[in-house]
Formats: structure tokens, sequence, C-alpha cells
């Protein structure tokens, strides 16, 4: 594919884009594809830039790289767009964190759903708004793999609003799926699973593991006595701790006879209860990401980087555990992938709203996407549907400026429990945010 050109806007991701380098250096079915490093930050960019170039020489790929702040010559004939940007970045999240805080709701990520959830789309949404048109210009015919979250809204805004196509990507369910296989003794490509939902609240209707329900295998192994005990000796536990991440969704999806698909960071911030006061995070042993922390994890990645193209540290030439690489191969006519995706609901899942975007299994190639078929159980439909429908009205809030759209998405949501918070809660979410949000 040496005529292939893909562009990373988010490349002076220090997380994202040496990563994406790698992969697509170590994937020969991209061998000489041309990728552009794209990003608003020129320090940010210029040391990603350096590092992935000592990766190159080190490597020998065939891959060329080229680094740019000019977004349309970045976008000028490309085939991929990979995005991975957070608007405002860790700096506006404290406060997308904090101010739910205030009014008793403790968010373990903030990324997704939620008041910080909303918050973080009304920043973005617009964003991506104004890239999908920006790719309509320079490249009508490219994909665009989006890795930001939220991803179901952000990726919603495109397929909804531009003619661009956009699917998005996240590692979470494979990643599950491998932590059921191994607690089973299993290999994950000789287990069998369905899973359907959206991202972030997505949940396996079928999993087998050597040729048996994983549900019942861990029924048989003791799973109602572990979930019934304390945190510290479920996380403690000999044979089960190792499932400890996902212990919450598992709560829940004994009730549904479903295992969840995604961690408990994610999953219990889409439910009322687990983090409404900071006494339930503790009575359910939650861990929360805090801002302090993730500001740690990004001076360390920079650190790393710098160290890296000192060489103080090894070169970490690696391949990263997602398919992105494959992703972009398959999409122009390389070897058809079969894998987790957030995509348009053509049908997947019958049971949610038309063209929304849905998390199953499904096959990318030069056609583009065809999502397996998953139906959602009645008593899944129950819990997720009404999150569905608050991204399509969050959608709307953000491009229309419109106060009224953004509260009623706040005030039904299940960890508002007193409604009497979301007018005040908003309020205070839009002041902060008034340098990203002009349509307010």
């Amino acid at each position: 594919m040496s005529n292939l050109k893909i562009t990373f806007v988010g490349g002076g991701s220090f997380t994202w884009a040496p990563r994406l380098a790698c992969n697509i250096m170590r994937n020969t079915d991209l061998k000489g594809a041309h990728v552009v490093l794209y990003d608003l930050n020129p320090e940010a960019l210029a040391l990603s830039y350096r590092l992935i170039r000592k990766y190159k020489d080190f490597s020998g790929a065939a891959t060329t790289f080229e680094q740019t702040t000019d977004r349309a010559a970045a976008l000028d004939g490309t085939s991929i767009v990979v995005v991975t940007i957070s608007t405002g970045g860790l700096r506006t999240m404290k406060h997308d964190l904090a101010i739910p805080e205030k009014y008793g709701i403790f968010h373990t990520v903030g990324d997704t759903t939620g008041p910080a959830g909303l918050s973080r789309n009304l920043r973005n949404i617009p964003v991506f708004l104004d890239l999908a048109r920006a790719m309509e210009k320079h490249c009508p015919h490219a994909w665009m793999i989006n890795c930001s979250n939220p991803l179901s809204a952000l990726t919603r805004v495109v397929n909804r609003e531009t003619a661009i196509g956009a699917v998005g990507f996240c590692h979470g369910v494979p990643s599950v799926g491998r932590s059921y296989a191994r607690f089973l003794n299993a290999e994950i490509d000789d287990c069998a699973y369905v899973n359907t939902g959206i991202d972030h609240c997505s949940w396996f209707t079928h999993f087998i593991a050597n040729g048996k329900p994983a549900l019942a295998q861990l029924i048989d192994k003791g799973l109602d006595d572990w979930l019934a005990l304390p945190p510290d000796a479920a996380q403690g536990d000999p044979s089960f701790g190792d499932l400890y991440a996902l212990r919450c969704g598992l709560m829940l999806g004994r009730r549904f006879n479903a295992l969840p698909a995604i961690g408990d960071r994610h999953m219990v911030e889409f439910f009322p209860t687990f983090i409404n006061g900071l006494d339930n995070v503790q009575k359910y042993g939650l861990i929360r990401t805090a801002v302090a922390q993730r500001e740690k994890n990004a001076a360390a990645a920079r650190d790393h980087i710098e160290r890296q193209i000192s060489g103080d540290d090894a070169l970490d030439f690696a391949a990263s555990g997602d398919e992105i690489a494959t992703w972009m191969a398959a999409l122009n006519g390389g070897p058809v992938v079969e894998d987790n995706l957030s995509a348009p609901n053509i049908g997947q899942i019958p049971q949610l709203p038309a063209d929304a975007v849905v998390e199953t299994r499904g096959i990318l190639d030069a056609t583009g996407f065809r999502p397996l078929v998953s139906p959602m159980p009645d008593m899944l439909e129950a819990m997720v549907r009404p999150h569905v429908l608050r991204d399509e009205l969050t959608v709307d809030a953000a491009l229309e400026g419109s106060f009224e759209k953004a509260l009623a998405v706040l005030t039904t949501d299940p960890l508002v429990a007193d409604r009497n918070i979301a007018r005040p809660m908003l309020e205070e979410l839009i002041a902060t945010n008034k340098d990203w949000l002009p349509q307010f």
C-alpha cells in the first residue's frame, strides 16, 4: 500500500501516536504507507515525531512520516483519519469531575456518561463535526477511525451530519473477553461469544469457553459466594480475585443472565447507586481514576519518550494489543478483519434506534463495515436504550447550544438522583467550560 496516506489527528499524543506508528510499521499489509502526524500543539507533535523517526530508523520500515500543524495539508488526499483527541485536555477534565462531586456524584472515569460525560461531549461534538466537514472538503472518501471518548456520540455526529464514514474503536470488549478466557483456562480464539450494547456499556449475551457457557462455569466455581464478600476479601480471593475489575458488572449481569463486556470503571457510571456518594464508592470497592493520576501518567509517558530519544531508555518498539493497524489495512483492501466495533445501527441490534452508534462484533473490509446481528434481551434494552436516546439529545444540545436540551439529558441521567441539582450543576459545568462552548 505504497500510495496509502494515513493521518493521525492528535499526532502529539504521547500514548497513542507512538503505539499506532509502531503497529503500522510492523504490519506488512501497510508497507510503504505515508503517515502524517497532525496536532495543534507543535511541541508535543515534534516530540512524538522524533521518537517515531527513531522507531523507523531502528526497524528499517518502509513507512514514511511527516509532521504538520496545517490541518488542510494533513487531510488532503488521505485515506484513513485516526482521531485521538480530547478538547480542553486534563485542565477541563478537572472541572468535569470536581463539579459533580459537589453534588454527590463521584465519577470513576468521567469520559463517557453522567455529568462529566455530558460536559466532555458538549466540548468535543462541535470539534468533531468541524473536522468531519474538513474531511468532506479534503478527503471525502476517507474513513474516520475514532478512538476518542465519548466514543458513541462523537462517532454519531460524524455519521449523522456529514457524508464521512466513521467507526469507533475501543479495546475494552476484547480485553474483557481475554480475561474470562484466562480465568476459565481457555484461549480466546477457541471461545465463541456475542456482545451487544454501546461503548462502555456492553454485554456478552453468549460466551462459550471449553464448550460450555462461561456464566454457568463461573457459578459452578463459586461466583455467588464471591460476589457476597466485602471488597477487600473479594479482591484478595485466590481464585476470583483476577476478575475483581468486573465485580460490579457481574453483580448486575447475574440478574440479567449476561456477562459484563467492560470493566467496572466504565460500567458503573451508567447505573445509579454505585458512585452516588463516597460511601457507595467504598462499599463497592471501586477504583477511581483521578486527574492527578492522569497527569502523573502523562508526565511519565513524556519522560519515557524523551529518554528513548536520548538513549537513556531502550526503544520500546513493540506491538500493542489493539488492532487499529489491521482495521486500516482492511478498509483499504487488505485482509478482512473481524473485531469489536462501534458503528451505526443498520440492524445489528434491532431493539435500538436505527443509525445510533452501537457496539457489536463486525467485519471490516474494502467495502466498509458489516456488523454481526447481536440481539439485545429485553432486560438489557431497558437499561441501555435510555442512554442511546440521551446520546442523540446530547448531539442536538451541543450543535444547537441548547441549555434546555442539555438539561433534559442531565435531569434524566440515572446518576442524578435529586432532580433539583441538575440545573445548578449544568450551569457550573458550562461556566467553567465557557472558552470551549461558544455555542452556549
